[in-house]
């Protein structure tokens, strides 16, 4: 199977950047109607017991984020001292346009400490208790900002496949594996 090449979309980027994701419902009790679904147990159990925790490539403010916003997500993670890896995309998406890395490391920490949201159920976690290692394809077009990752306490910065490289798709997946296994 071929990947996908982005480049070929010609999507435009939003007008403005996404600030905040939250569920809405005619039932919510503040100005915003915010409601908190309950997280499937089983969601809190598994990230009670894992051995890492994966952030996986996908849009950012409609994949992965409104996992991220729910309540006891970012109380767990942060309560790990597991390894917390972020899978950089290789490419921007329209949500994405203009990021750097750790613009991604500040929308997921956003979003785990539901940072805009009602303040009784704020957390006030910082980046690094939420991913503490980062790995980048190797010809990702996103920039790395290491001075601005290593503020908010993101030191492990790795290198893995290439986002465009379609060829050996088993072979990555070893890779990729092996260079899990040796964090």
């Amino acid at each position: 199977m071929e990947p996908i090449n982005k480049a070929n979309f010609s999507t435009p980027a939003l007008r403005s950047r996404i600030k905040r994701v939250f569920y809405m419902s005619s039932e919510g009790s503040n100005l915003l109607h915010e409601v908190f679904p309950i997280v499937n147990p089983t969601v809190l159990d598994q990230l009670r017991t894992v051995d890492c925790i994966i952030y996986a490539m996908g849009s950012l403010f409609t994949s992965i984020c409104p996992s991220l916003v729910l309540l006891g997500i970012g109380e767990i993670i942060s309560s790990r001292s597991c390894p917390k890896v972020l899978l950089l995309n290789g490419t921007q998406d329209r949500e994405t346009s203009g990021f750097s890395a750790s613009c991604f490391v500040a929308a997921i920490t956003d979003a785990l400490n539901r940072t805009y949201g009602d303040p009784l159920n704020c957390l006030k976690s910082r980046p690094s208790q939420y991913i503490n290692t980062l790995l980048v394809p190797k010809d990702g077009q996103i920039p790395i900002d290491v001075e601005q990752l290593a503020a908010q306490g993101i030191l492990r910065v790795g290198t893995t496949w290439g986002a465009g490289d379609s060829s050996n798709q088993g072979w990555k997946k070893v890779a990729f594996f092996s260079e899990m296994q040796d964090m």
